[in-house]
């Protein structure tokens, strides 16, 4: 797995100072363009309570930072909304409120490319296991800097090993309040066990730390994988394929398929989840816990 990029636990959201554009290729080969507004935040130093009740004080040292910090709450400089609008290629006035956000959290956009990566964000439409859209004007797909690089290194595994193939991004950073929404539609039922409670702090999606995807062909049709998305039983675990494809309840070709998901996954540095081969994270819950401030 590639450099990790520093980056320090924060309280307030405001400073959204400065964006860039990442660009990440590989080498001969057309990849997964990252934008990447890395917000460059002031010192803040503040009491971070942690899940044994102790508080903890980051303190952001760089002067480079602090003489950045001019911004009001709530607010944009004029020069941080034109590096924006650079980084979209587009006017930010088109942003939500809630990517607005998610860029002032220091997130960065995973784009769209022909070759590599297709964007279709399962929780922004009624096709999902809720039969509701939940994301409000959430419509585009981010995640942590750090973690959008280990995606890019994914994509450009795939794609050394598998050129006509390509990723689906079915979900990535989920602010609390859409964890909050989805919990109130299923707790109460059978799947309550497949979303995190939000009064215990949520899950990985909740720092952008995870992302749910899968594989499709060159038209960006998905592949076999044995369950669709969500599907919520044994048929989705990952652990006991074997006794699945024993019992007909995958096929060869679905495994293979699922394999070579979590192969290029798992070398770009995920851990996969158990109870879903759609999902996958970049870090442990503690460690997201201790480095970074949950989306609101």
């Amino acid at each position: 797995m590639g450099k990790r990029i520093k980056s320090y636990p924060i309280l307030r959201f405001w400073s959204c100072i400065g964006s860039a554009v990442l660009l990440c290729a590989c080498t001969g080969r057309n990849t997964t363009q990252v934008q990447y507004q890395a917000a460059e935040h002031s010192a803040v130093v503040a009491d971070l309570a942690q899940d044994e009740g102790k508080d903890m004080q980051e303190q952001l040292a760089d002067s480079s930072l602090n003489s950045l910090a001019t911004e009001q709450e709530g607010q944009l400089t004029d020069e941080t909304v034109a590096r924006m609008d650079a980084s979209f290629g587009g006017d930010v006035d088109t942003l939500s409120d809630a990517e607005r956000r998610m860029i002032e959290a220091g997130l960065v956009e995973i784009v769209p490319n022909d070759s590599t990566i297709s964007i279709h964000l399962v929780y922004a439409t009624p096709d999902n296991f809720m039969g509701k859209a939940v994301y409000g004007d959430l419509q585009r797909a981010y995640l942590l800097p750090e973690v959008a690089l280990m995606l890019e290194r994914a994509a450009e595994l795939l794609h050394r090993e598998r050129p006509d193939l390509r990723f689906i991004i079915y979900d990535a950073a989920r602010p609390m309040s859409v964890q909050q929404r989805m919990w109130n539609l299923v707790k109460g039922t059978s799947n309550y066990i497949y979303v995190s409670n939000p009064a215990r702090g949520g899950g990985l999606h909740n720092y952008g730390a995870a992302v749910d995807l899968t594989l499709g062909d060159h038209t960006g049709r998905p592949l076999p994988m044995g369950t669709p998305f969500d599907f919520f039983g044994s048929a989705a675990h990952i652990d006991r394929e074997e006794e699945l494809l024993a019992k007909n309840l995958i096929t060869s070709q679905e495994l293979e398929n699922r394999r070579l998901l979590q192969r290029v996954m798992r070398q770009a540095g995920f851990i996969p989840l158990r109870s879903e081969w759609w999902h996958f994270n970049a870090m442990s819950r503690a460690e997201a816990r201790e480095r970074y401030r949950v989306l609101e």
